[in-house]
């Protein structure tokens, strides 16, 4: 059988693809090298393979093995984690899951594996276990995110274990968590098809990122660990998936093509390089990526909402023990967005703060957003966290406390810093290339950014009355005086308090909608 034409003969997500003549003859030449394997070559596991009606990859038709560890608890776990967790909250679009991302960089995964399989299968001793240990590492690689997703690692375990960021990823990470699931999963549910070599690979390729997997060096498959999280760079399917699935389940348009820059990449010394043409569509995705951090992901009402929710956690942490649950992967499992739920609907008297602050927010009583500057540029490279004690000590009176308010660092950068991401991208000049090599910014346009590197100050109020926020107000602005010799915010800060919102309902609520119409000019 001809593997391009019956899906029956493809592996885990090729058939996804119905490849007709015209599909084939609009492919790059590179593309149109070799064939691809036969299914089952890899081990299919127990279970028959499955079709995916995707949102965004279409029809993914998914391979036994994967099936295996997709129905076990531990992976269906994933259907309770939301994928961008509070922005839902304000995007109601935003429903989708981690589950469903996963088995998208599954699919890219092995689908970018496959292409490399095709056309470069002899020089780079390809086998088609690598074919199933990208799929694998695509399919797990989120196994390990807690509640609410990056909400719980880099806000809620600061806070509770009373360390930087830097330093709980010291001692905990959810890449690190995803392998010790695997591993859970493998031994409790019996799984067949990944032997002990096999299973390392996975686990070096899902905390590749980490620069701590295997591979690294130049040998010829150490380019397997760039494609689900590419440390090198950060141009992997991680990406390919997330950014389409993210705007397009928000409904906010992006204008950078995924499925083209995967058509035009092939691996050079050990590296996954892109054509030279792509230096733009390359740019484009990580511009897209700071736009929705910008745009979706900071959002400072979801912002708001994630504050609340980690407040809720800590103070729900001394009753559940929920940071001590990172230390035991079948701990760890109980824990999903839906322990919200569990503390709402709890009795328990040392819930009543937690359970108070998810009343507020189910009124949408939510911590409010007073205002923000942006650092300038030229203080980037030493600028220090701003505390909520900076602002209160700012204030007129003394009323005001640090616990009232929080102040968000915000950073939004291309993915390397203040650097140009794509510095670090290799490009190749024809198909047939066995040459690499970077592309200076200048040789391609002078309108790209010469700054790559935001940094914002946000301060919320943690109290709904408006004499608390204009007294936030006030010292956030003075602490700009101070810092700057100016203010630096955009939006000035309220002269007087804000309206409440208009509640409908009866005729004199009607009336009043046009009574001094004329003023509203």
């Amino acid at each position: 059988m001809d593997p391009l034409l019956d899906d029956e003969e493809l592996p885990f997500s090729q058939a996804a693809r119905f490849h007709s003549s015209e599909d084939v003859m609009n492919e790059p030449p590179f593309m149109m090298e070799g064939t691809l394997p036969p299914s089952g070559g890899y081990g299919e596991g127990s279970s028959r393979s499955k079709v995916f009606n995707d949102p965004v990859h279409k029809h993914i038709r998914v391979s036994g093995l994967a099936v295996d560890i997709i129905d076990t608890p531990q992976f269906q776990r994933l259907r309770d984690l939301k994928q961008l967790g509070t922005s839902y909250m304000v995007f109601p679009g935003a429903s989708h899951n981690r589950f469903e991302h996963s088995i998208g960089v599954g699919y890219l995964a092995e689908d970018t594996a496959t292409r490399f399989y095709r056309n470069q299968r002899d020089e780079l001793d390809m086998e088609l276990a690598d074919l199933k240990v990208a799929s694998i590492a695509g399919l797990c690689h989120d196994l390990g995110h807690g509640p609410f997703s990056h909400v719980f690692d880099n806000e809620f375990l600061p806070v509770c274990l009373n360390k930087s960021t830097d330093e709980v990823e010291q001692i905990w990470t959810h890449e690190e968590m995803s392998t010790r699931l695997l591993d859970l999963i493998i031994d409790e549910n019996h799984i067949d098809g990944i032997d002990e070599v096999d299973l390392k690979r996975i686990k070096n390729i899902i905390t590749s990122s980490l620069g701590t997997n295997g591979y690294g060096g130049h040998n010829r498959k150490s380019f397997l660990s760039e494609i689900v999280a590419n440390g090198r760079n950060g141009v992997d399917v991680d990406k390919f998936d997330y950014l389409v699935r993210d705007s397009k389940m928000c409904g906010v348009s992006i204008g950078w093509d995924a499925d083209r820059l995967r058509s035009f990449m092939k691996v050079i010394d050990g590296e996954i390089c892109f054509k030279a043409s792509e230096y733009h569509n390359v740019f484009d995705m990580f511009g897209t990526r700071a736009s929705l951090y910008r745009r979706i992901y900071t959002h400072k009402k979801a912002k708001a909402i994630e504050y609340m929710l980690v407040d809720a956690l800590i103070a729900a942490n001394p009753h559940l023990k929920i940071a001590e649950k990172i230390n035991c992967p079948e701990d760890f499992t109980s824990l999903d967005d839906t322990i919200i739920r569990r503390i709402e609907y709890s009795s328990d008297y040392e819930l009543r703060d937690a359970r108070a602050i998810i009343q507020r927010l189910r009124k949408r009583d939510i911590y409010k957003y007073v205002n923000e500057f942006t650092v300038p540029s030229d203080q980037l490279k030493h600028w220090k966290p701003v505390t909520a004690l900076d602002i209160t000590t700012h204030q007129k009176g003394t009323s005001l406390r640090p616990e009232d308010i929080v102040v968000q660092n915000l950073k939004i950068d291309y993915a390397k810093g203040n650097k140009n991401p794509v510095d670090y991208v290799s490009f190749f000049q024809e198909y047939d290339s066995t040459t690499k090599f970077h592309i200076a910014e200048e040789k391609v346009s002078s309108m790209l950014p010469r700054v790559f590197l935001e940094r914002k100050v946000r301060v919320f109020s943690k109290h709904s009355q408006d004499s608390i926020r204009k007294q936030v107000a006030e010292a956030f602005e003075e602490y700009q005086r101070k810092t700057f010799g100016t203010s630096a915010q955009v939006h000035a800060t309220p002269q007087k308090p804000c309206r409440k919102r208009l509640r409908l309902g009866g005729e004199s609520t009607f009336r009043s909608l046009f009574t001094n119409v004329d003023t509203l000019d």
